[in-house]
This record gives structure tokens, C-alpha cells and sequence, in this order.
């Protein structure tokens, strides 16, 4: 799921406009699966990922990310998003506005 995963924020996150898909080494159990970065003049923007092979998100999924995004702003990060990646059908329900989902659809929920 992760090949599709850095394919599908590539898609969206190109380098040409200065992104970079970052896959996280997992240190000390604070890292996310990936981070899309691009340095701009005001800043650095930072996107936090995680991608869950899972048909239903839960709070816990969603308290995961949110806790990587704090732990992972600041430091002249101008602002980070939060990306969760799941198959299609997954029921996201539980996600807030502030987090975009990406839905797979070469992975399905059934």
C-alpha cells in the first residue's frame, strides 16, 4: 500500500513545484509514514502522512496524527497539514475538516 501511497502524493505534491516525499524512518515511535515538504520564501510547509491499511478510522488513528503534527511543527515550519491515506470505502467519518483524506482505489474495503 505504501508504493501506492508516495505514487498517489506524488500526484498531487510534484517535485517541479519543489516538493519532496520524505519517507519517515519510524525513530522512537513519533515519526509519520511520510512527510511532503517545499521550502518557500516565507517558509517551509510541511504535510504529515500517515497511511492506514484499515476500513474504519478511529479516534486513535486520528489522535496518532494529530499528535506527529504538533510534535513535528515549529522550527520554521510555516504551517503543516495532515494527509491520512486509506483504501477505498474505508469509512473516514470520524476524520475532522482540518485532516484531507486520500482514498486509495487499487485498495478496497469490501
Amino acid at each position: 500500500m505504501y508504493p501506492a501511497a508516495k505514487a498517489a502524493l506524488r500526484r498531487r505534491y510534484p517535485a517541479n513545484e519543489g516538493w519532496e516525499v520524505l519517507e519517515r524512518p519510524r525513530r522512537e515511535g513519533y515519526e509519520p509514514d511520510f512527510m511532503v515538504e517545499r521550502q518557500t520564501p516565507r517558509g517551509k510547509e510541511r504535510i504529515v502522512v500517515e497511511v492506514k491499511a484499515t476500513c474504519i478510522i478511529t479516534k486513535g488513528h486520528i489522535k496518532q496524527l494529530n499528535s506527529y503534527a504538533k510534535k513535528l511543527a515549529g522550527g520554521g515550519v510555516r504551517g503543516v497539514k495532515k494527509i491520512l491515506v486509506v483504501p477505498a470505502g474505508a469509512d473516514a467519518s470520524a476524520v475532522a475538516d482540518d485532516t484531507e483524506v486520500i482514498y486509495l482505489r487499487s485498495f478496497g474495503c469490501e
